[in-house]
């Protein structure tokens, strides 16, 4: 099943399958699962994630709502549709207007109740219901804001969404290995003994998703220079567009974050990050096997290397990894 749009309601199975086009296109565009749920949760209750539906069936009534989040007047999407080369249904043109919409500040009013702009609402990693709510008060402003059933909703699509395209469980995987390894002062920091029990920094990541089931060492354990391509191949979209390096903003666990030339880590959650660092002497090999400062593969706060991408697996959707942080800031040698 496609795409379904009409000037009718949709049912549960149509509603799941535009739902999943959503998510996929704006994943792709460096979107949270958490927004797009959130989003996704208002347009249930607005369009029934229909792109072709007019507000109260009324087609033609181009005063009334239209489309996905019922832009009101009708004209305020149909007109910026025309002017662009969309059909009036286009699910794709109507994702690209309201990025249109984030891009050049339109439709969104922040609140003192949720005072985000909308940029920071597509990064955002809040739960689905609260950014489910900041979407009904920020930018549907419906005069009726009493509606948690939206928030529900939008949690009710993130659960659905995830299960789906199995993105939670690789991620939960690969973060518990690289998490345990981190814990565990038998494994260290080697670079020419890298597949185990020592591990260097593109090591650690690559053997974290290959032990969760993923392609990342394809004929061998590759290098920083080649993991992008090896990761994007393995399933991975590149949205270094959506998050903040500076902050770690818009990041999810389990998301890549790589320096194509000198280093790779995984985010964590939480503000965190596991990484083989260096080992006990501060050169790349020799010295004793297993983590002899027990800061040769650890967690620590969230720093901006700075990072060249940050690679995420589908739509993400990892827990939350908790350990100890010390707070020190690695240098290369």
């Amino acid at each position: 099943m496609g795409v379904t749009s009409g000037n009718f309601y949709l049912n549960m199975p149509q509603m799941t399958e535009n739902a999943r086009h959503i998510m996929s296109y704006l994943i792709d565009k460096g979107w949270t699962k958490n927004a797009i749920c959130g989003m996704l949760g208002n347009m249930q209750t607005e369009s029934t994630i229909n792109p072709g539906i007019w507000q109260s069936l009324k087609s033609g009534n181009y005063s009334g709502g239209y489309g996905l989040v019922q832009w009101t007047p009708a004209t305020k999407w149909t007109s910026w549709a025309t002017s662009n080369g969309y059909a009036m249904d286009d699910i794709n043109g109507q994702l690209e207007r309201i990025i249109w919409e984030v891009n050049n500040n339109q439709q969104w009013g922040a609140t003192s109740e949720y005072p985000m702009s909308f940029k920071e609402f597509t990064r955002s990693t809040e739960s689905p219901v609260v950014l489910a709510m900041a979407f009904l008060k920020n930018y549907e402003r419906p005069e009726n804001q009493n509606q948690p059933i939206r928030g529900t909703q939008a949690q009710n699509w993130y659960n659905m969404l995830s299960e789906d395209d199995g993105s939670a469980e690789v991620i939960n995987k690969a973060l518990a290995w690289a998490m345990a390894i981190a814990a565990d002062d038998s494994h260290g920091y080697d670079q020419a003994n890298r597949d185990g029990p020592d591990y260097d920094c593109s090591s650690l990541v690559c053997w974290a998703y290959y032990t969760a089931g993923l392609n990342t060492r394809p004929g061998g354990t590759p290098s920083t220079h080649t993991m992008y391509q090896v990761f994007t191949e393995a399933g991975f979209s590149d949205v270094t567009s959506g998050v903040d390096q500076e902050t770690g903003s818009g990041m999810l666990p389990g998301d890549v974050l790589l320096n194509v030339q000198n280093h790779t880590a995984m985010y964590a959650g939480n503000g965190q990050v596991v990484q083989a660092s260096s080992n006990e002497f501060g050169g790349i090999t020799g010295g004793k096997t297993g983590d002899q400062t027990g800061k040769e593969i650890w967690v620590r706060g969230y720093y901006n290397y700075p990072w060249d991408y940050c690679l995420r697996y589908k739509s993400g959707g990892g827990g939350i990894a908790t350990h100890r942080v010390t707070l020190l800031r690695w240098v290369p040698l």
